[in-house]
């Protein structure tokens, strides 16, 4: 039967998928079609995306690899079996680890090591593959462990360890992690691990040490409290002479390869590729080998025996000045003949520790303190005169900008506490400044201006520069190293004034006063510094001044 249509009747239009698309939203359009596009992706085969991901990752192009192997994680990651699920994570950390993104790849090969632990066999299997594996791990494992966070560094270096237990760098660093999580005893046993791999191994030694002088006194019995020094001390003094002998050995390839016979020359040379290799700018380092020691063609033979001198030096420096510790630890546990014998070793070790870095100044710290204890103020004054020359820097060695803009970090709440601490963004282009001035340890971070906490306070100008200073130490180790300077050099002039040496006795405690002023300065409460000062002022004829230290010292001691 057909039905006709009046005149100007509109036709009613037929009903179907697309035409009811058509009057949708363009959400609902969008969300139909992006069904529709995984629908599609679906029906690509798992091993499709594995072998075109291959396939990319073998030529070379590494982020068009990384997307067909994220594809076959989105659509089957869900539903894969642990071995595929495993493989596939080993295919991203490696596409990761290519294009540099350590941390992204270490996060895959940990996954896939959680689904099949058989899983690094792939990698084993292929000398490339198992080197970016492992150099992703271990750098990931560092650069955690670096920023604090001991956890990851010691899930990575496991990882890495699972990779290859034959390295002993990922013990150190599985190690190094637990002693800093306070899992002392897991510390003691990954470095007997690392015993039985080389049974000369100086990081295992050193370790071993660390444990000796790390694990809290509430942790030992009474017999192995005081007994565990010379169980610390025989540990580093192994490492110590393992270290050097690396050192010595690097040093005489050193002369073979570029034909240097005189000693002092070889020295020169080897310090220097120490020192260059220190700097966080590695083109200081080739041009000192290209142009200075004229050894273009050898660079980077030159280069790794610049690396071997660097390390064993590192490592002599760190197991040198922990042993110096331990040491000075037992001496005050000790006494007599014992103790002082003690420290005349920790002196010793600390030297040793500060010949191979001679910007580490809190190893010079505790040198002074080992000197000071031993009763020889004059050495001591000299090697805290030294930490507080090369961890204090008066603002006015600085640019005037750079100057300026730390004077405008000085508000009226900062003076009143003395001192701020800066933020990275601008210790940064510091930092550097300071390097080309004959400040290369970085990290001044500390902006001390104690003196303007007694003053009617706005803003800081340039009339307050002279009282204001940079440094590397916290307000606590800065007042210590100030306090012991003081002292030291109260005690040089109460020997002068016993010796009856009155113009010398007056300008050292004088020079004393000015330290000890400083400390009161940046801690008011310290009793101590008022108490040196009491001898100090007395003997300068400033009575008035000496009784009102004397009353202050009371008044803190109560």
């Amino acid at each position: 039967m057909l039905l006709f249509r009046c005149a100007g009747q509109k036709k009613k239009p037929e009903f179907s998928v697309f035409s009811a698309c058509l009057r949708r939203p363009d959400s609902i359009i969008l969300g139909l079609l992006v069904a529709c596009s995984l629908a599609i992706a679906q029906t690509i085969p798992l091993d499709a995306l594995l072998r075109g991901g291959r396939i990319h990752y073998a030529g070379s192009r590494y982020e068009r690899a990384k997307e067909q192997f994220t594809k076959a994680l989105d659509y089957y990651g869900q539903k894969a079996d642990n071995p595929k699920l495993a493989e596939i994570h080993i295919w991203l950390g490696l596409s990761e680890a290519r294009l540099r993104h350590f941390e992204t790849a270490s996060g895959h090969f940990d996954k896939a090591l959680t689904a099949d632990s058989a899983s690094f066999g792939i990698l084993r299997q292929d000398q490339q593959k198992y080197y970016w594996a492992w150099t992703a791990l271990i750098t990931t494992a560092r650069r955690t462990y670096n920023r604090s966070n001991y956890d990851s560094s010691l899930t990575y270096a496991l990882v890495a360890l699972k990779l290859d237990p034959a390295k002993s760098q990922a013990y150190s660093l599985v190690a190094n992690s637990y002693s800093s999580l306070g899992r002392y005893e897991d510390m003691l046993s990954t470095a007997r691990e690392m015993l039985k791999l080389n049974a000369k191994s100086p990081e295992a030694f050193s370790l071993i040490g660390l444990y000796y002088l790390q694990k809290p006194d509430t942790l030992w019995s009474e017999e192995m409290k005081h007994a565990r020094w010379d169980s610390c001390n025989y540990y580093y003094e192994q490492a110590i002479v393992i270290y050097e002998s690396r050192f010595s050995k690097a040093r005489g390839k050193l002369g073979e390869l570029l034909k240097i016979t005189d000693e002092e020359k070889l020295d020169e040379a080897a310090w220097n590729l120490v020192e260059k290799s220190r700097t966080r700018n590695q083109e200081e380092l080739k041009r000192y080998i290209e142009e200075d020691l004229g050894a273009a063609k050898q660079l980077a033979q030159v280069a790794q025996l610049a690396s071997q001198l660097f390390y064993a030096g590192n490592n002599l420096n760190i197991s040198s000045s922990r042993a110096g510790s331990a040491v000075l630890r037992a001496a005050s546990e000790t006494k007599d003949e014992h103790s002082t014998r003690f420290r005349a070793r920790a002196e010793s070790l600390f030297q040793k520790a500060l010949k191979y870095d001679s910007c580490d100044f809190a190893t010079m710290f505790n040198l002074g303190i080992a000197q000071y204890q031993n009763q020889n103020d004059s050495l001591a004054q000299t090697t805290f005169e030294k930490v507080i020359n090369g961890t204090v820097v008066p603002l006015a060695k600085l640019p005037d900008e750079e100057r300026n803009s730390l004077l405008a970090l000085i508000t009226p709440k900062a003076a009143k506490i003395g001192y701020l601490k800066l933020g990275s963004a601008i210790l940064a282009p510091i930092d550097s400044i300071l390097a080309t001035i004959g400040y290369p340890a970085g990290g001044y971070r500390w902006l001390y201006f104690p003196k303007l906490r007694n003053k009617e306070f706005v803003s800081a100008t340039v009339e307050d520069v002279p009282d204001i200073f940079l440094s590397l130490e916290s307000p606590k180790a800065l007042e210590n190293i100030y306090l012991l300077l003081g002292v030291s050099q109260t005690g040089i002039g109460l020997s002068f004034v016993k010796a009856k040496q009155k113009d010398a006795a007056k300008e050292k405690l004088e020079q004393a006063l000015i330290n000890l002023n400083m400390v009161t300065a940046l801690n008011p409460q310290n009793a101590e510094a008022y108490h040196n000062m009491v001898h100090c002022y007395r003997e300068t004829n400033q009575k008035k001044k000496a009784e009102q230290a004397y009353k202050k010292y009371e008044e803190l001691s109560q």
